[in-house]
């Protein structure tokens, strides 16, 4: 049930991720250091929304990798299946494109306090982790004169018991839960995530259309652990609601969960912490078919 879009495609209307309802759950739905007055304390109400935008039927975050310098171009990262309608294809992988994507970047109480454009799309894919990472023409530096900061990445994703925020830009709302652990496999229709993570809607996280390309980020540490995509919705399993598959290749449907995506490994395809680079070596992200 990808949470965002999926609705409004009738075809695919399941999968509306974090978006609007990613087709079918999806849509339900940084390390190094920013400049210093960026921190952002963990648990901070003021500060809910710091790092949080808003795009088109999703959600996003303003990230900044570990050795970016404040005269780089900022970065936001989303959902894979809220850059393109319909959604990108079971192991398709977008590179390196222009784009023009309206984004309002949040302050931390929720206000707008800049509306950009994302002029470049460096990734996206929904094979693996459903991801997608666009460059601004902003630096860090013009945006921190206008209030706005970015989040840091994890070096891991979360285990199981942490407590964790889910901050919606879309819906300027919040949802927070203890995780769950991860799923090996997560199948929706042809798409394919490894080491999902779990986030129960009874313990209170559940997401809805928009919360898609929401970070979901650490209660203790404040860092971005991870990124919200899909949800349980009922239906056909594997179709209209995602399903698990462990080790042993065993498949189930798991009723009032939400789930997210690995956003650490982005980090694993940085050149020398700074650039993004999918020949960087021991990158996990999907590469483009040759």
């Amino acid at each position: 049930m990808l949470l965002a879009r999926a609705r409004r495609a009738s075809s695919l209307a399941v999968l509306a991720l974090v978006v609007s309802s990613l087709v079918a759950g999806v849509l339900a739905t940084v390390l190094a250091p920013a400049p210093a007055s960026a921190s952002v304390p963990a648990g901070a109400a003021a500060d809910r929304f710091t790092g949080t935008v808003r795009l088109p039927g999703c959600s996003g975050a303003l990230v900044r990798w570990p050795a970016a310098l404040d005269t780089d171009r900022a970065v936001v990262i989303t959902n894979g299946h809220c850059v393109r309608q319909p959604f990108l294809g079971a192991r398709e992988v977008l590179v390196d494109e222009r784009r023009w994507t309206r984004i309002e970047l949040l302050d931390g109480i929720g206000a707008v306090a800049r509306t950009v454009r994302g002029v470049r799309l460096d990734y996206a894919s929904m094979y693996r982790t459903d991801l997608a990472v666009l460059s601004l023409r902003e630096t860090y530096a013009d945006l921190a004169r206008t209030g706005v900061f970015p989040l840091s990445l994890a070096e891991r994703g979360p285990s199981r018991g942490d407590r964790v925020r889910i901050p919606s830009g879309y819906w300027t709302e919040q949802r927070t839960c203890t995780t769950r652990g991860t799923a090996y496999r997560l199948h929706e229709r042809s798409w394919d995530w490894w080491r999902s993570i779990r986030l129960p809607v009874r313990d209170g996280c559940s997401i809805r259309g928009g919360y898609s390309g929401s970070p979901i980020v650490s209660r203790t540490t404040g860092l971005v652990v991870g990124i919200a995509n899909t949800a349980y919705i009922g239906g056909r399993r594997c179709i209209d609601s995602a399903c698990e598959e462990d080790r042993r290749g065993r498949v189930r449907t798991v009723p009032h969960m939400s789930y997210g995506q690995q956003t650490s490994w982005l980090l694993g395809c940085l050149d020398g912490g700074r650039a993004f680079d999918l020949d960087t070596p021991g990158c996990r992200l999907a590469r483009p078919r040759r």
